[in-house]
């Protein structure tokens, strides 16, 4: 499925999803520790890349980081700026960001759709937004072998944690933390945090 295909998905579900999962209720306490932890560690702007409807861009603005939403997807951003006024958000996606303009980069659930064998360049556009040393947080769904599964908007991939990992350090970034986290009811979760060399 193209990266075209996966935008008009989540356009005809943007209202769907943005009620859903679209405000920081329904996120996990692990996962807002571990993201504000890591965002207060990194030096300068941050960039919630594929910010959908920016309840994380929003979560880091009130922190008092430095931070924008970016989506690829125009519906998340006409929701995200009505629902969190106060925060920057813009329509784009990995292959506009700047070059080397970010102290970090936040990916949280936003590279699931993108076909194995495509990621290492999404992984290079990233590295090239990033300040030298600047930092990656990457969330995804954990599993045994990278494989395709049905997601409810679009096709998506699990990947197994170190194997995403070693991916990470053949892009160009040191690796520094990796999680994999059983969630009752729910995929697997994974979490790894990185440097830029």
């Amino acid at each position: 499925m193209s990266s075209s295909d996966v935008w008009s998905a989540y356009t005809a579900r943007a209202e769907e999803y943005a009620q859903a999962l679209g405000h920081m209720a329904v996120t996990a306490e692990e996962d807002r520790r571990l993201i504000a932890r890591w965002a207060r560690g990194v030096q300068g702007r941050i960039v919630d890349l594929g910010c959908g409807p920016g309840h994380w861009t929003a979560y880091l603005h009130d922190l008092g980081l430095e931070v924008e939403g970016v989506d690829p997807v125009e519906s998340f951003i006409e929701i995200a700026r009505d629902q969190h006024p106060h925060v920057t958000y813009r329509q784009g996606s990995s292959d506009t960001l700047p070059a080397s303009v970010y102290g970090a980069v936040l990916a949280w659930y936003s590279l699931i759709h993108i076909p194995p064998q495509d990621l290492p360049g999404t992984l290079t556009s990233l590295g090239g937004s990033l300040k030298p040393q600047g930092s990656l947080l990457i969330g995804f769904f954990a599993g045994d072998r990278v494989e395709e599964f049905p997601h409810a908007v679009a096709p998506a991939y699990y990947w197994p944690p170190q194997e995403l990992a070693s991916l990470l350090e053949r892009s160009g970034f040191n690796v520094l933390d990796v999680e994999h986290r059983r969630v009752t009811g729910a995929r697997d979760h994974g979490s790894i945090s990185c440097r830029a060399v």
